[in-house]
């Protein structure tokens, strides 16, 4: 797989990430151990203590939402992409072989 891109939706208490059923699909047929989920929702309170304490939330967002918990399964991807539902714009890329 070249990009995975995960669908950032912004709400009123907070984020929701999610992938296409397609990319879950092929996930699951490439990797039968990963365990991809529908979607993870972060409240505006915890993504920002989050960030203060820890680092950046993508960074710990896409391996779950992935389902994988091995780190040489995720350089499988040549990028993750965090695009916003509603304007269809990237937010934030990341480059998993890194």
């Amino acid at each position: 797989m070249d990009t995975i891109k995960i669908n950032v939706n912004k709400q009123i208490d907070g984020y929701s990430f999610s992938i296409a059923p397609s990319i879950r699909d092929s996930i699951k047929k490439r990797f039968p151990n990963a365990h991809p989920a529908n979607n993870i929702f972060v409240g505006y309170d915890t993504k920002s203590d989050f960030e203060v304490y820890v680092g950046k939330l993508e960074n710990h967002i896409y391996p779950a939402l992935l389902g994988f918990d091995n780190d040489e399964d995720l350089s499988y991807f040549a990028e993750i992409q965090f695009i916003d539902t509603h304007t269809g714009n990237v937010l934030h890329t990341l480059t998993p072989r890194d």
